[in-house]
């Protein structure tokens, strides 16, 4: 079983990407209201070695040869990917070892520093994330380390846009009553002005949060999109669908997402191709096993993993 590699997932933005995970469980500099893994246990800036990078480059190389439902291969994870001192050698690596496309998934909170733009830099595709322009509104939703300011995020998207090669794609998640005033949203047009970016996606809370936070409509995010430029798009529906797994691989597949993030029987079932109702079914199974749990958040109801402590 893989430490360190998770998936294919089904993402919105990256078709079926195949996670990599370089961090340990909740090691990052935010404490987001709305991250779906829970309150960051270990809050910190210091970049390090977590794990052997070739161990982790030995695990993408073997899922990319048992696969064929691989569009992208991302280093994101369950915490700040850039904490890990060795990203930009394991990107060279895969780069170098495979042919697929490989993005980095980042709050961009170290795009300030030139070590870290230059760990990213091979990749071909950079997802960072810019949720607030305003001190009140960065403290309230990100809740960063104290050395984090916006001031700095933005520097950092700023260079990172002048200087990456490959495709830049800014996401902004609007918590309501958080980000979404027109003092807000009139902030962040000013600063998206001022960053070279291929897509600005609008996105907002769906999935159960760490806090009980709150998300837009649909048309919300469409009226803030209009206002904020012809580059925003609201990230729609995932559309595509897996090859069926064999039930082991099905159980070892699901459970390993679900320690990173959580899914609806939608998700689960274009993860791995197997019938609604057989999905509804094996879930059901796990959650009396007690291995997974349901929770309802909107008019969705998500499935994450059951908290050992509880």
């Amino acid at each position: 079983m893989s430490k360190h590699v998770f998936g294919p997932v089904p993402s919105r933005r990256l078709g079926f990407s195949l996670g990599v995970d370089p961090i340990p469980r909740k090691y990052c500099n935010y404490d987001c209201v709305y991250c779906q893994i829970g309150r960051t246990s270990h809050r910190e800036m210091e970049r390090r070695r977590f794990f052997d990078p070739d161990e982790i480059v030995a695990e993408v190389l073997e899922a990319v040869r048992g696969t064929k439902r691989i569009d992208v291969i991302t280093f994101s994870g369950s915490g700040e990917p850039t904490l890990n001192q060795d990203l930009g050698l394991m990107i060279r690596q895969v780069k170098s070892k495979t042919d697929k496309t490989v993005a980095v998934i980042t709050n961009g909170s170290l795009l300030s520093r030139p070590d870290v733009r230059a760990d990213v830099s091979p990749a071909d595709i950079l997802l960072p994330s810019l949720d607030a322009v305003s001190e009140q509104a960065f403290e309230l939703i990100n809740r960063p380390h104290p050395s984090v300011t916006p001031q700095d995020m933005i520097a950092g998207l700023k260079s990172v846009s002048q200087e990456f090669k490959g495709k830049i794609w800014l996401e902004i998640m609007f918590v309501k009553g958080m980000n979404d005033s027109p003092e807000e949203q009139a902030l962040l047009r000013a600063v998206l002005g001022q960053l070279s970016v291929d897509r600005v996606q609008l996105n907002t809370v769906t999935r159960p949060p760490s806090e009980a936070v709150q998300g837009l409509g649909a048309s919300e995010l469409a009226r803030i999109g209009a206002s904020l430029g012809e580059r925003c798009e609201v990230i729609c529906g995932f559309d595509k669908r897996a090859e069926a797994l064999g039930a082991e691989e099905w159980v070892e597949c699901v459970l390993a997402i679900l320690d990173r993030r959580s899914l609806t029987v939608d998700d689960v079932v274009r993860l791995t191709g197997i019938t609604w109702e057989e999905a509804k079914e094996r879930l059901k199974r796990l959650e009396a096993d007690e291995a997974i749990q349901s929770v309802r958040q909107g008019d969705g109801l998500f499935y994450v993993r059951k908290d050992p402590t509880q």
